[in-house]
């Protein structure tokens, strides 16, 4: 037998109880005792009295009772099993329904989709549910989502909302859904509380590996004052481990994701084979835009329980956002036949030079080299368009419509310049690259750049300079150094390339701490600053150039000069290519269009757009929420509602003028969920001990377990009847004593009259 309270703070109105002793003793009052002859005609007798202070002890009693017995009531005692449970009971309870939205659920291979069998297994057991029961669903992904807003007892809503939930995709945490299911309870009132956890026999989605989630569970259970029990089940019915066959697509990777018409963008990833066939040849498919490439198709043979690589090549021919697919023929579990990734193209990038050493020679400027690297005279259509300028013109402004900026040798800067430069890197998403030389102001720039709130925390040393030829020590890049995606083309060893270019001189610097976060925030709360990373070093290992992901920007320090005072690279072949990769790589920092589930999408719109212009789609196009937000460099469209994998599609509503382009984001997901390893005995029984979970194969024998089960009584109502009928006691006992004329008399003035 368990007894407990629902609101234990209400148990300090037994305090109560005293407050008809203090008023009794504060009501008592003195008399005086005065002798008179008729005095003893006016005694009352010895029974008399003993009667009259029996029932004003008993009045007394009745009143200290009255008040114990509402305090008692509003603390909302329970009792579980026990005789009283026998006699009072309630069939009133609270149901949170778990449904497993990963698309392992999606799974074809019997008559029903195991999600589609979680759904219709919901609806027959809300036909066993009283209408003062309440049911919540959850939709169990890699974040649970609360499908109704509360508990609720409009079963009709709900059955509405079950009708409408999106099919299975990414991956999903049952013990984050679980966690999520024990808050929610938390905030009903009925004392039977269940989780009902529908799933497949999947191992993966329990994460019996990470014991930290299930100790959470654990700590929810505990807190809770009301017992909680969970209940979970297989919908899948039983598959056949040794037959089963899935081809899985693993997540793109893009050369560039903003590239220019005409470039060349290359879209790798890997195929992987389970089955029962040793070997397996299968057609691999490329789309641009839900279109296929029939002569991009592509044949790949790929071994049991292993993996092929795959790449396919592409120029586009016209701007905007377009989406690539890798597609695969539909099997048993489609949900990872196809993996997508989404790109920019623009017809030329905006980069704007400063040079810190202008001439009127322009052979002798620092950025004459860069110049003609980016954009040659001879190219009547350049990937890169560029802008040159001196430091002094350099204002937010003109950095509205720029992708990359380049400061070259750049002495000082003032501190407008400096905050415009930071918000340009954060807000706009721009990307900054910084060559250093002998015009540096060191302590200028660790004052307003080189600082945690700045482009990049570092610290500036000295200049250094090579020993030089003489010496036998050539100082060049580290070529195992390289290991950065859009550096790796550059490691070979010949003689023009990248890593055969002499440093003669250079900065030395090493990198600040990185600044702590805030007392109120965490990391997966906010996308904050990175530590820069080093990412090509020298012969002599001092760093040559970092790279730091800002909010939404990069930055990227080159401590040696971008001319040919400081090293011979613009004499290298490889300086045309090595410039044009970062700047793509500064500028794929401007908007996150691949991203993964639960990650915010945030892009740029023209100024003055409003909500009510745009259309937000997500993958199943359905409306999507999303906000825009005004700075004073633009309007910033930005949607944190990503739970969902896919295709998500930002379009221009039909009927409003606006400037806005239609746009693609691509929600990735973990792809380890392709892995069906069922869960095994020893894993269940885990849960079981441990955590307290109860499986059960059919809703019959839920039912068996469920409502036999020794339930949860609230018996509040009996102690508000107890209290009306000791008030009906209260008023005729009072009544009793002032219709007889009668009141318990003070000790003294009783012993007074016994001696009249």
């Amino acid at each position: 037998m368990t007894f407990d309270f629902l609101n234990p703070m209400m148990l300090l109105g037994l305090l109560g109880i005293a407050l008809p002793i203090l008023v009794h003793l504060l009501s008592r009052k003195r008399y005086d005792v005065v002798q008179w002859g008729a005095m003893q005609f006016l005694q009352l007798g010895r029974r008399t009295r003993r009667k009259i202070r029996l029932e004003g002890w008993l009045l007394l009693a009745i009143r200290m009772l009255l008040i114990a017995l509402i305090a008692l009531a509003l603390a909302r005692p329970w009792v579980s099993g026990g005789f009283l449970s026998k006699y009072i009971s309630t069939q009133s309870r609270d149901v949170v329904f778990i449904i497993d939205g990963s698309y392992s659920m999606g799974w074809e291979g019997e008559a029903t989709t195991p999600h589609s069998a979680a759904i219709q297994w919901v609806h027959r057991f809300m036909e066993e549910l009283n209408p003062g029961d309440t049911v919540s669903i959850i939709d169990a992904r890699n974040q649970p989502r609360l499908v109704t807003e509360s508990p609720t007892h409009q079963f009709a809503a709900v059955r509405e909302k079950l009708n409408h939930l999106p099919p299975p995709s990414g991956a999903s945490n049952l013990a984050n859904s679980i966690s999520k299911a024990i808050q929610t309870l938390s905030t009903t009132t009925n004392l039977e509380r269940e989780i009902i956890i529908l799933t497949d026999d999947q191992a993966l989605c329990w994460t019996p590996e990470d014991p930290i989630l299930w100790e959470q569970v654990q700590d929810l259970l505990q807190q809770s004052a009301i017992p909680i029990d969970l209940w979970a089940t297989n919908v899948s019915g039983e598959r056949n481990q040794g037959l089963q066959s899935n081809l899985r697509v693993g997540q793109l990777a893009v050369s560039r994701e903003v590239c220019v018409k005409n470039l060349p963008v290359k879209i790798s990833t890997t195929i992987r084979y389970d089955g029962p066939e040793p070997t397996l040849i299968c057609p691999v498919y490329f789309e641009v835009n839900g279109q296929r490439i029939k002569e991009k198709t592509q044949s790949v043979k790929i071994e049991n329980h292993g993996e092929a690589a795959i790449e396919f090549q592409h120029r586009f021919e016209n701007e905007g956002t377009h989406v690539v697919s890798v597609v695969l023929d539909s099997d048993q579990l489609p949900g990872d036949d196809r993996s997508d990734a989404a790109l920019h193209v623009t017809s030329a990038l905006p980069v704007l030079l400063v040079d810190g050493t202008p001439n009127f020679d322009a052979t002798r400027s620092e950025v004459f080299f860069a110049n003609l690297a980016l954009m040659a005279p001879t190219n009547r259509t350049p990937w890169i368009q560029t802008t040159i300028i001196e430091k002094e013109q350099l204002t937010s402004e003109i950095l509205k419509n720029q992708a990359v900026v380049i400061l070259a040798n750049v002495d000082a800067l003032t501190e407008v310049q400096a905050g415009a430069l930071i918000d340009f890197v954060n807000h706009q998403g721009g990307g900054v690259m910084i060559t250093l030389g002998d015009q540096i102001d060191v302590e200028q720039y660790q004052k307003l750049l080189f600082h945690p709130e700045g482009l990049i925390p570092l610290k500036l040393k000295t200049r250094e300079t090579s020993s030089g030829v003489e010496f036998g020590n050539l100082t060049q890049i580290k070529s195992n150094s390289l290991q950065t995606p859009w550096l790796t083309r550059f490691r070979g060893e010949y003689a023009n390339g990248l890593t055969s270019a002499r440093y003669n001189q250079w900065w030395d610097v090493s990198i600040a701490n990185k600044k702590p976060l805030p007392d109120d925030k965490t990391e997966s709360e906010t996308k904050l600053q990175t530590a820069p990373i080093e990412i090509a070093q020298l012969s002599n290992d001092k760093p040559l150039m970092l790279l730091m992901n800002h909010q939404r920007g990069r930055v990227l320090l080159m401590t040696s000069s971008l001319d040919a005072d400081w090293n011979n690279l613009p004499a290298k072949p490889d300086y045309v290519p090595f410039l044009h990769e970062a700047v793509f790589e500064l500028s794929s920092g401007r908007v996150f269009r691949n991203i993964n589930t639960d990650e915010p999408i945030v892009v740029g719109v023209p100024a003055k757009t409003t909500i009510d212009e745009l259309e937000f789609l997500d993958p199943n196009s359905e409306p999507a929420t999303g906000t825009i937000d005004e700075s004073t460099n633009g309007s910033t469209f930005h949607c944190s509602q990503t739970s969902l994998p896919g295709i998500y599609a930002l379009n221009p509503k039909p009927g409003f003028k606006t400037e806005l382009k239609p746009d693609r984001f691509v929600v990735n997901f973990d792809r380890s969920e392709s892995n069906l390893t069922p869960l095994s005995e020893e894993q269940q029984k885990t849960l079981t001990d441990e955590y307290k979970l109860t499986f059960f194969k059919t809703l019959d024998e839920l039912k068996q377990a469920m409502f036999s089960d020794v339930s949860e009584t609230e018996f509040w109502r009996v102690l508000l009847l107890f209290f009306l009928l000791l008030m009906i006691g209260e008023l005729f006992l009072t009544r009793r004593l002032v219709q007889g004329g009668h009141s318990a008399l003070p000790d003294g003035l009783e012993q007074s009259n016994n001696t009249l």
